[in-house]
């Protein structure tokens, strides 16, 4: 009699826990990841926010998730001026015209993927809509020298505590493949 609810149960978890997604990861090879210690995020005022088609919320709660493991790995925030990386993100809206927008201010290069220079730890697939994508950006150099995407999902129907939880999932995930 009670057999059932609890197979379903197990069941339910097992499959919510076998697909858990990968984050994807291309990085340049060139650069010194391990001398990294600060970070630091765009202003709201900057060409990097115009580039951006985000509510405040949802805002908010991907930058308190990069805070939030960029401190679990040891990282400090730091000024603009003064940092050594630069964290930029995009939700994928299924513009061109956006995404195409976002890459031009972080500066990467999608053709530039099959130099040489870049690597990759795990499969780095195709962007599509839902995809959040983070870059960590060489502030010397203006341009991006790490790229993750992973596949968000979000859905207009979950609440702000559920669409948080997913946020920082997806944000640790992705930084756990942060070049050592």
């Amino acid at each position: 009699m009670f057999k059932t609810p609890i197979v379903i149960t197990l069941l339910t978890f097992l499959i919510a826990c076998s697909s858990m997604k990968e984050a994807g990861v291309v990085y340049h090879d060139g650069f010194d990841f391990s001398s990294v210690k600060s970070y630091s995020l765009y202003d709201r005022n900057s060409t990097f926010t115009e580039a951006q088609g985000l509510l405040d919320t949802r805002r908010n709660a991907i930058e308190i998730a990069i805070e939030r493991s960029m401190a679990e790995q040891n990282f400090n925030y730091a000024e603009l001026d003064e940092t050594d990386l630069i964290v930029t993100y995009h939700l994928v809206s299924g513009s061109r015209k956006d995404y195409a927008k976002y890459n031009e201010v972080v500066r990467f290069c999608t053709f530039c993927l099959q130099a040489t220079t870049w690597k990759t730890d795990q499969q780095y697939s195709a962007i599509r809509r839902g995809s959040l994508i983070v870059d960590l950006v060489d502030p010397k150099q203006g341009r991006s020298v790490w790229r993750s995407v992973y596949r968000l999902d979000l859905e207009d129907r979950e609440n702000s505590a559920e669409t948080n939880d997913r946020i920082k999932q997806a944000i640790s995930a992705m930084m756990a493949k942060y070049p050592r």
